[in-house]
């Protein structure tokens, strides 16, 4: 018999389980990520070639051995999980995907997969389930990223989810206006969104590269942890000589 609550139960984290942080090509992400102590980046687009960094390209091995980036991802994810059993706890604090948008490419293979694994796709021939009439086949390609974010995520104390700035014109009061989220397909966006802890608009100001957590009507972001809520935070910050100083220290605090 379930015991009805008579208190109130404390809060279990202070940190995101999941975050995202988006935004324009080039902003300085990737370099933010691969200065995080204990955070494996999963390379998915080539975009830490010229940064030290706890990383894994995961186009360049799949590339190496002949087997499909999914295929690859997989094996990283069964090998992390070993990993954490055999250690008794999290081998990685942070895991980052660098970035979402190359992951909806991989998980295009998966999508594939499950709908010939339905009754209307056992005999299809297809490679791309996105070009399915009325847009049928997208329902799948969003449970394909699912099953493969939700195997990640318990893979660490937080996932990073790194992703590029989609903007778009939008009519509000007769009025068009732009609207700044995700680059994701369809509806992944807003579910992956509504999903995560905390999200954060990356951009830069002169010397700096801030984030920003204070949702508008022109920017979709938000978060739940308080310390992240309404706040625009410091991640980069260049001295005259060009010397880069990163700190995390106020997205995820102690």
């Amino acid at each position: 018999m379930i015991e009805l609550p008579t208190q109130k139960t404390k809060a279990s984290r202070v940190n995101p389980k999941k975050i995202i942080l988006f935004s324009n090509p080039k902003s300085g992400k990737t370099s933010a990520a691969a200065a995080l102590e204990n955070n494996l980046i999963l390379d998915l687009e080539n975009g830490s070639e010229f940064l030290d960094a706890l990383k894994i390209n995961v186009l360049q091995l799949a590339r190496d051995n002949n087997k499909t980036p999914l295929t690859v991802l997989k094996e990283i994810i069964n090998t992390i999980r070993e990993s954490n059993e055999k250690k008794g706890g999290y081998t990685y604090k942070f895991i980052t995907l660098d970035t979402v948008s190359a992951l909806e490419d991989i998980a295009l293979e998966l999508a594939n997969i499950l709908y010939r694994k339905t009754p209307m796709g056992r005999n299809w021939t297809g490679d791309d389930v996105t070009k399915l009439p009325n847009g049928a086949g997208y329902q799948y390609l969003r449970e394909a990223m699912d099953v493969i974010l939700n195997e990640i995520e318990p893979l660490c104390d937080t996932l990073i989810i790194l992703g590029h700035l989609k903007a778009k014109f939008v009519e509000k009061e007769g009025k068009e206006m732009e609207s700044r989220g995700l680059a994701l397909t369809g509806k992944i966006a807003s579910i992956l969104c509504s999903q995560v802890d905390a999200i954060g608009y990356v951009y830069r100001d002169d010397n700096k590269t801030l984030v920003n957590f204070a949702p508008s009507e022109s920017l979709i972001v938000g978060s739940r942890p308080d310390h992240l809520k309404n706040q625009t935070i410091t991640l980069i910050e260049s001295d005259k000589d060009g010397k880069l100083t990163i700190d995390w220290s106020k997205i995820f605090i102690e």
